[in-house]
């Protein structure tokens, strides 16, 4: 029969499919990453989602509308500003999301909370994919206010395509609130405060690139 420490010992050591089980299992995800896997990953997964980041930002701000661009020209974009725009903002958040988790008594070192921060980033990383259809489907018009014609399976498929961006969006948020629980050691509710706080400073930075883009 197991004893208590060799069950403990197994949960803390048992493989997992980060990509996989962040969905479902985000704090035990998060422990064995920053237990286990290398750290050089956290800028590729932040790099990633920049790319996404900027690309939405492109959409959100219909820069087809205030730019002479082709739908490639914008991709390009994304994919070269992408990274630099990830990189920065994993940095800063992670920064501040450790200096306020601090503040909640937390006992998360800088490292251990940019390793949660970047893996919480999957499921920004996974609404890529949902790019594929919408710029086969769409094309410029995804960065537009006008709209093209489409047959009632294409507009089936940038409906379910939207929704599941919301929910993607939404997961994402719980996602990150766990994922720096489990790096600061504390509950969901402090996490929640701890990511609310920068997140109104990322969201006020963002709103300021796009009155700038006008």
């Amino acid at each position: 029969m197991k004893t208590a420490t060799e069950d403990e010992h197994f949960e803390k050591t048992e493989k997992v499919n980060p990509w996989l089980s962040i969905w479902v299992k985000p704090r035990k995800t998060i422990r064995y990453v920053i237990d286990h896997k290398k750290f050089a990953w956290v800028f590729l997964l932040a790099c990633l989602a920049g790319i996404s980041n900027v690309l939405d930002g492109a959409s959100t701000s219909n820069i087809a509308d205030k730019v002479s661009t082709s739908v490639e020209g914008i991709v390009l974009f994304g994919l070269l500003l992408g990274p630099i725009f990830g990189l920065f903002i994993w940095t800063i958040t992670s920064l501040l999301y450790w200096s306020i988790g601090k503040f909640f008594k937390g006992t998360g070192t800088l490292k251990e909370v940019m390793v949660a921060s970047a893996w919480g980033f999957i499921p920004i990383i996974v609404s890529l994919l949902l790019w594929i259809p919408d710029l086969q489907i769409l094309g410029i018009f995804n960065f537009s206010t006008l709209s093209p014609p489409m047959t009632a399976g294409e507009s089936f498929v940038i409906i379910v395509s939207a929704l599941l961006e919301i929910a993607i969006s939404v997961w994402y948020v719980v996602v990150l609130v766990k994922a720096i629980s489990e790096a600061h050691r504390f509950s969901a509710w402090k996490g929640l405060g701890t990511v609310i706080i920068p997140g109104f400073v990322v969201f006020l930075f963002l709103l300021l690139l796009i009155f700038v883009s006008l």
